[in-house]
């Protein structure tokens, strides 16, 4: 379990740092994907409410370091949108990315759109159609997109997660019980 969260928290470490140094090469017309907040969306979708809770805690922290001038906000968020698709973790089959899919846009969406009225509407910048049209449903369209891509790597990394935890299980009941037990 804690190999897991080591790895949980270098995954999202290894993002932060593509997104930081990559991120002007993933660029399209000025605008770029929010790769950390994809991270607590698909590992609450793959492993549940807390595991979205806690990548989405790191994954927040680190993007409000980076890029946001209100520490703790995008925590929140991220936070909350990994528990959200953490309670699609044992509805819908692993295989489907669509719900991620979804999650994603839409907690971009609203991330967006929060984040305009905090930097841009309250200092009198009023124009929200333009800043809809031109940053906030691009980037959604675009970080969507982007789960395509990397939910098969983190599904796959998931599945190996899972394998060793069982055999490991497996391993520990077999040293716990005793010779000539009936269990």
């Amino acid at each position: 379990m804690m190999k897991r969260k080591i790895c949980e928290f270098l995954t999202v470490f290894l993002i932060y740092i593509i997104q930081i140094t990559l991120g002007s090469k993933m660029e399209i017309g000025g605008i770029k994907p929010n790769l950390l907040l994809i991270l607590p969306i698909v590992f609450g979708y793959l492993n549940g409410k807390n595991e979205g809770i806690y990548v989405g805690f790191i994954a927040g922290l680190l993007y409000d370091i980076q890029a946001s001038s209100l520490l703790g906000f995008s925590s929140l968020v991220f936070s909350l949108a990994g528990y959200l698709s953490g309670i699609f973790y044992e509805l819908f089959e692993q295989n489907n990315f669509f719900i991620p899919l979804i999650i994603t846009f839409i907690t971009d969406l609203l991330y967006e759109t929060f984040s305009y009225v905090g930097n841009f509407m309250l200092h009198n910048r009023l124009d929200f159609l333009y800043f809809f049209e031109r940053f906030i449903a691009p980037e959604c369209i675009y970080t969507a997109s982007c789960v395509i891509i990397l939910f098969w790597p983190f599904r796959f990394l998931n599945k190996k997660f899972e394998k060793k935890e069982r055999h490991e299980k497996r391993s520990e009941s077999y040293v716990t019980r005793s010779p000539g037990s009936d269990s």
